[in-house]
């Protein structure tokens, strides 16, 4: 039996050995085309956009705040499942503060080109916040970023390198892949197997001298607080702020907060550290 099981456990080894993580944290899903609810959005607040990124084109939208007068807006840095129509109830939920929202895909995610992997996601997010920094209704000292789960390593990457924004929101954030694996989120066998990008956001974050907000399910099964949420958090600088959410997995932090509690919670970080016009 001790025999049978080495070799299934070197059988195991040698299959991973040649495979990286990204295969395993990136669940994309190609579209053709984005069928997106004007149930809170309508379509004259949103524009198309394209983007290039590594030599691949990349899409999102920009929608328009409600107000007449020039906005915050928020660059929004989406998680690892699907694309941003999967994810167009949280750009729904953002529009509602009055801001203005960019949301976009990943390549390999929704009708982006291209394949998803470390490098690409940096790139991408690079490609992003250059696109909302050409716009002459942006206002650059008024540009927020939101990052949610895998979302959260593009968005602290760029404030790391590249650009700090007036403040800095992550939501269910991981420490890093090898906790992911360790942990056995992703896979429960050494992380030396499946470790192409260490995704490093608990180092990250000290390059980051902006206000934080982070927020983070209490009963999160996938990225569990405590080893990951909590260690972004206390590796942070400061102004910060650590929103623990009771009762909310890994999706449900707004729900279990409610809309108007989440809403009020997001707005008032936001404007407390965004100047005015």
């Amino acid at each position: 039996m001790k025999t049978r099981q080495a070799i299934l456990l070197v059988l195991v080894s040698l299959s991973f050995a040649s495979c990286d993580l990204d295969s395993l944290l990136f669940k994309e899903t190609a579209l053709t085309s984005y069928t997106l609810s004007t149930a809170v959005i309508p379509e004259s607040k949103r524009e198309f956009v394209t983007m290039t990124s590594q030599g691949k084109k990349i899409y999102g939208y920009f929608i328009k705040s409600s107000r007449s007068s020039p906005s915050i807006t928020v660059l929004y840095f989406h998680g690892n499942y699907d694309h941003l129509q999967y994810y167009w109830d949280r750009a729904e939920l953002l529009y509602k503060t009055g801001f203005n929202v960019f949301i976009f895909d990943y390549q390999g995610f929704g009708m982006s080109e291209g394949t998803p992997s470390e490098s690409a996601l940096y790139s991408d997010s690079r490609a992003a916040l250059q696109y909302v920094l050409s716009r002459s209704d942006v206002s650059p000292t008024r540009l927020v970023f939101y990052g949610y789960s895998l979302g959260c390593a593009g968005a602290i990457d760029v404030a790391a390198y590249s650009f700090t924004p007036s403040c800095l929101l992550l939501e269910s954030p991981y420490a890093s892949t090898s906790v992911l694996v360790q942990s056995g989120v992703l896979l429960d066998i050494p992380s030396s197997y499946v470790m192409k990008g260490e995704y490093n956001n608990a180092e990250k974050i000290r390059r980051v001298h902006t206000p934080l907000l982070l927020m983070h399910g209490v009963d999160d099964k996938f990225i569990d607080i405590e080893k990951n949420g909590a260690v972004v958090f206390n590796n942070a600088n400061p102004p910060k702020q650590f929103i623990r959410v009771p009762g909310a997995d890994h999706e449900g932090v707004p729900g279990a907060m409610g809309e108007s509690s989440y809403l009020a919670a997001v707005k008032a970080f936001i404007q407390q550290y965004t100047p005015a016009n």
